[in-house]
């Protein structure tokens, strides 16, 4: 007990299961295990690397991630935009998702992606009124309060997918869809891309069309987009809501479901 203590102080939450302690930050982010000498994850990380040198199955995988990423991007432009005046673009996102199926290889579907994301991240920028600009996505550094906060939301996804890729005992950076590259989780990198929209993008909208967040809620420090203490409070007082927030799904019999548990699911 004490030792729990210790570690909760240091920043991190303990979380029992079975007989391991797992660490995660306030975030979300998992930091490390305790556990016994015997691992259950062996076979199931075996099955996953001999599925990671399948092509065919790899390209499967990368065809759904990518036309379930375009047809979230497409559901949301439909929801926020005059459908009228984008109609040119809807139809145009929708040959992406039927090109997206029936790509041959990763490389094409990378060049997919990128081209329904620029149609998308247009379309996006409209949706924000002065103060508020956004032109296109910028990540590393992002380059406007917008993308600031579309990074945040997505690297907080990004620490839950790869939180509960490690409680399963995947390796979390052996994807199918992104490459594999050193301190990259990228089989969570796969798993949240159709998440991006329905959670993150949502949440950044909502919170600035209802004026939860103002523009003067931020600083820029170094070069780095900053959220004042009180607005980081609103940012992810918002976000654990949107998580905890329930949508008709077509698992366990159609059951209403929250994004939580949508993700461990998935």
């Amino acid at each position: 007990m004490k030792q729990n203590i210790l570690l909760c102080l240091a920043g991190m939450s303990p979380q029992i299961i079975t007989e391991t302690l797992y660490f995660m930050t306030q975030g979300g982010k998992f930091k490390g295990r305790l556990s016994g000498a015997a691992s259950r994850s062996v076979e199931l990380r075996k099955r996953q690397y001999e599925k990671a040198q399948d092509k065919n199955f790899c390209l499967r995988q990368a065809r759904a991630i990518v036309s379930g990423k375009i047809r979230n991007q497409t559901a949301f432009i439909r929801r926020q935009a005059d459908t009228a005046a984008v109609s040119r673009d809807l139809e145009t996102l929708k040959k992406l998702v039927h090109k997206a199926k029936t790509a041959e290889s990763i490389e094409s579907l990378l060049g997919i992606e990128g081209a329904a994301s620029a149609i998308y991240f247009r379309l996006f920028g409209k949706c924000f009124e002065l103060p508020w600009k956004f032109e296109t996505r910028s990540a590393n550094p992002p380059k406007n309060e917008i993308n600031a906060l579309l990074s945040l939301s997505y690297t907080l996804i990004y620490n839950r997918l790869t939180t509960n890729l490690n409680l399963i005992g995947f390796d979390v950076y052996q994807g199918f869809f992104h490459q594999v590259r050193n301190g990259h989780a990228a089989l969570a990198s796969d798993l949240m891309e159709e998440f991006r929209q329905p959670i993150a993008d949502s949440l950044v909208l909502r919170l600035i069309r209802r004026k939860l967040l103002k523009i003067t809620d931020f600083t820029r420090e170094k070069g780095e987009i900053r959220l004042s203490a009180a607005a980081q409070k609103v940012f992810f007082a918002e976000f654990e809501a949107k998580m905890n927030s329930k949508r008709q799904t077509d698992l366990q019999g159609g059951q209403n479901l929250s994004y939580t548990n949508i993700i461990k699911y998935q």
